[in-house]
């Protein structure tokens, strides 16, 4: 930490990667709520916002990844800045081609799509606190950890439990349609939690 001091007063910091980090968060929670309200509203403007907290996650990364470029300090390193943010595009990226999937195969939100989608808006909420809290509490950011990862546990066990009563139901093409859905918002799930392993590795070393 000394070290990193010294070179922080002899270059200051130009970028504060903190907020930034965190602002993409707060967007990646943002996108997964209006993912959550348009599977119960399919309102054109819920559809709308959930492409717009899209546009805007990359546009953060983007900015991020130049200043990552330019910086000469960064508050930890620049590989897991750079890492944290990538992973949660993806979070966001994955509930916009959910979206996208329900659309294309009028799906319509069962109580497996519906839990699953619940969950990670509860897990990106989380992973926002986290990241707010990294530079000026790593101690107690690092308590979310485990919330978050019981978010992912219980997307997996959501996803199992809605494919089984799917092949309960007999009907091949209907499965195939919906096990596309569940797999998408899966996915997200897992960036949610490749995010947290990320995460979880730069508290450890700035404590």
């Amino acid at each position: 930490m000394a070290k990193n001091s010294f070179w922080e007063r002899l270059f200051p910091v130009k970028w504060d990667f903190n907020k930034m980090l965190h602002d993409q968060a707060l967007v990646t929670s943002s996108g997964m709520k209006s993912l959550e309200n348009w599977i119960s509203s399919r309102s054109k403007e819920d559809y709308q916002l959930v492409f717009q907290e899209a546009d805007r996650a990359d546009a953060i990364r983007f900015t991020m990844e130049n200043n990552l470029v330019e910086a000469f300090v960064t508050p930890f390193d620049r590989q897991d800045i750079y890492s944290l943010s990538v992973e949660m595009d993806k979070i966001v990226e994955y509930a916009k081609s959910t979206l996208e999937e329900m659309e294309a195969f009028e799906v319509f939100a069962d109580s497996a799509i519906i839990k699953m989608v619940e969950q990670l808006y509860k897990g990106t909420e989380q992973l926002a606190e986290a990241i707010d809290l990294l530079k000026g509490d790593p101690i107690k950011s690092k308590t979310y950890i485990e919330n978050i990862r019981e978010v992912q546990l219980r997307v997996e066990a959501d996803y199992r439990d809605g494919m089984v009563e799917l092949f309960k139901r007999g009907d091949l093409m209907y499965a195939m349609k919906y096990r596309e859905v569940y797999h998408h918002i899966k996915d997200a799930a897992i960036h949610l939690g490749y995010t947290t392993d990320i995460l979880h590795k730069v508290i450890v070393r700035i404590t």
